[in-house]
């Protein structure tokens, strides 16, 4: 490694050599705010008679392979820099009325004036800032919004409005500058990627996505870089937005490694994957990844081949379930490159996870089971089709035999909540009515977002209404409003308003709504009918959201399955049950008894903050019935456990009171979705 510093004007004007922005770096974008604070700073060394220095900054290099006597720089840190000192160098030299000053400026610091073609520009930024900075230097650049020009127009109108003249300012660079530090690729004490993360460890704005493409790209030479950057990277790009490719790599290597990564250690925990699969090469890694990219895309644009599909996927983005796209873009790949099944069964698969979802919500499970669930999926079909069963059919078996806060809700509790369900307060009322509709209509009619929800009863009971339900008005308003059964689709919502029910009933009935046509029988509206009416719904729900008969025995919903995870929180009844595993904040721990797992969370739990802990011995929450369970001393405890000094802990009791005593220190913590146990066989 070579560390000096050097005039700015002295660095850039050597001749015979090239600054290179390599491929992986982000596009030129400095603000004006930045570019203003460089033009102050060079315009006070001006204004004191070029007595000031000015440091710039640092500028960290690799050289390249350019041609004999040419010295090609590839910048790996200082590029933002380099290039708004070009800019402001050409804004200058644009302005000055001294034809000589102007021809020595251009030659010497923008352009290598005897050059062969390919490295005749002196500095070359990134491919798609590469046609706006050619602009600028062939003088055909016109106001657009390209930071390049902006930047470039900016520094020519501060330079017009400044006290000092434009050779005043252009000597005033001689007072600029810079730290350069060139490395040796070939040193492994001085690999450019470590470096560049050292460099950006500090506090620059660089995304997961962007240190992974770094990563990638930035050990080899200069044209393989250009070439694995356009054959593979620009196309992750065209396929996903920037601020969405951090979420797909997140999303591959949660499908990857069935464990989901922190969104600040994505990086991390890629290199840790790279290096652990050394089959992969790096352009193997990115030939995969523009594979998955390309699912991704499908999942986040409903943009598939396969209209049966983006519709699929449409119900995925309405239900808000992003959470299953790393197990998706495994199934997909087994579906459209490994070619395992047809289409129809890539369908039928996406059907059952909406079912597993829908059901879920409208039993109102807790959400937080359902990463693990679809982080270990791939890994899960993995095994199950060693079996030679069915795709299909081994997704169904994953998710029917979930148990505890995992559970795919059966035909019975289903149906108890659907009925019942205040949809419309979480705001999948319209989704719910409309694909019931769908099943039921085989005639296509236009759902679009003129066709709303209307309540039967209205959502304002007007002194008819009230009239027509009875001296009960009040209690059946509260209890069934928003329910399936007073629910249906209509485009006249303003006509029928608070009208009464005869009068809504005939709307309704003109239109091709099939939701519609059973209010014909119908001749009052009250709590029975929207029973009655609810029951008939569901009938179809069950057939939409379905799960395979079966499944739908209601004692399995409460069984114990040994291989799942429970949450610590799951309603699971553990009498004669032992743990074998609890689960931490990600990190798995083994235990033996019911004993071992109250011992390891407290230890555990203590360690992440002890005056919380300490705060237990005298909460009123671990007082128990007849003795303290959580104390300062074990006076009246019949077990006790001396976990600190001053703390003891009662371990004689039942193995649902422990886990229960359990629950409420994860509570304590707020670890209540990062807490999970494994039972023994």
């Amino acid at each position: 490694m070579e560390a000096n510093k050097i005039k700015l004007l002295e660095f850039i004007g050597s001749s015979k050599r090239t600054f290179n922005i390599p491929v992986y770096q982000r596009n030129y974008d400095w603000k004006e705010e930045h570019c203003r604070r460089l033009f102050f700073d060079i315009e006070q060394i001006a204004s004191k008679n070029f007595e000031a220095q000015h440091f710039l900054g640092t500028i960290v290099y690799v050289v390249g392979s350019a041609q004999p006597n040419f010295m090609e720089f590839i910048v790996i840190d200082g590029q933002q820099r380099i290039t708004s000192i070009m800019l402001l160098i050409k804004a200058l030299h644009d302005l000055l009325e001294d034809f000589d000053l102007k021809e020595d400026i251009f030659e010497t610091y923008l352009i290598n004036k005897r050059a062969p073609e390919t490295l005749r520009i002196k500095l070359k930024p990134i491919e798609s800032d590469m046609r706006a900075y050619d602009n600028v230097m062939q003088n055909n650049a016109t106001p657009n919004n390209s930071n390049i020009i902006r930047n470039y127009y900016l520094f020519r109108q501060l330079i017009a409005n400044s006290n000092c003249s434009p050779k005043t300012l252009y000597n005033a660079l001689n007072n600029v500058e810079i730290v350069y530090i060139a490395l040796d690729k070939d040193k492994k004490s001085e690999n450019p990627q470590l470096i560049f993360e050292s460099l950006n460890s500090t506090g620059l704005s660089l995304t997961q996505a962007d240190l992974i493409r770094n990563f990638l790209l930035m050990n080899h030479e200069y044209e393989e870089q250009k070439r694995l950057y356009k054959n593979y990277w620009l196309k992750i790009e065209d396929y996903l937005p920037n601020a969405i490719i951090s979420d797909f790599v997140r999303d591959y290597l949660t499908m990857k490694n069935g464990s989901i990564p922190t969104k600040d250690k994505v990086y991390i925990t890629f290199k840790d994957y790279v290096r652990e699969n050394k089959q992969y090469d790096e352009e193997g890694i990115l030939e995969e990844l523009v594979t998955y990219a390309e699912y991704y895309s499908w999942l986040i644009n409903c943009n598939s081949p396969y209209q049966n599909l983006n519709d699929l996927l449409q119900q995925l983005q309405q239900i808000k379930s992003t959470v299953t796209y790393p197990a998706l873009i495994y199934i997909f790949e087994d579906c459209f490159t490994y070619k395992k099944m047809e289409i129809d069964n890539t369908e039928k698969i996406l059907r059952i996870i909406l079912s597993y979802l829908y059901r879920r919500i409208i039993c109102e499970y807790p959400t937080n089971a359902l990463s693990k669930i679809f982080a270990h999926l791939a890994n899960d079909l993995a095994k199950l089709m060693l079996t030679n069963e069915s795709y299909y059919d081994a997704v169904v078996e994953i998710l029917a035999t979930k148990s505890g806060s995992g559970v795919f809700p059966r035909n019975e509790e289903f149906k108890r909540a659907f009925i019942s369900k205040d949809l419309y307060k979480t705001k999948i009322d319209r989704y719910t009515l409309v694909q019931v509709e769908k099943h039921n209509n085989k005639e296509v009619i236009n759902l679009n977002e003129d066709i709303t929800v209307e309540h039967i009863m209205p959502q304002k009971l007007t002194p008819n209404w009230q009239l027509d339900l009875g001296k009960r008005y009040e209690e059946i308003y509260n209890e069934f409003l928003h329910t399936i059964g007073n629910l249906t689709l209509s485009g006249y919502n303003p006509e029928l308003s608070n009208k009464r029910f005869s009068e809504k009933k005939n709307i309704l009935l003109n239109s091709n709504i099939s939701l519609n046509r059973n209010l014909k029988d119908y001749d009052i509206w009250n709590d029975s009918t929207i029973k009655t009416r609810a029951e008939i719904l569901f009938e179809t729900a069950v057939l939409v959201w379905n799960l395979p008969g079966k499944y739908n025995d209601a004692s399995k919903e409460n069984s114990i399955d040994y291989d799942t995870d429970y949450n610590i929180m799951d309603n699971v009844n553990v009498t004669g049950e032992k743990p074998r595993q609890i689960i931490i904040l990600d990190t798995e721990y083994s235990v033996n008894s019911w004993k071992d797992f109250l011992k390891e969370l407290c230890n555990q739990l203590y360690e992440l903050d002890s005056q919380l802990f300490n705060s237990f011995v005298k909460h009123k929450d671990f007082e128990g019935r007849d003795k303290r369970i959580i104390s300062n001393n074990h006076e009246g405890m019949n077990s006790p456990f001396q976990f600190k000094e001053n703390i003891f802990i009662e371990t004689n009791l039942s193995a649902n009171a422990i886990l229960n005593y359990c629950r409420l220190i994860a509570e304590k913590y707020d670890l209540q979705n990062d807490i999970y146990f494994k039972l023994r066989a």
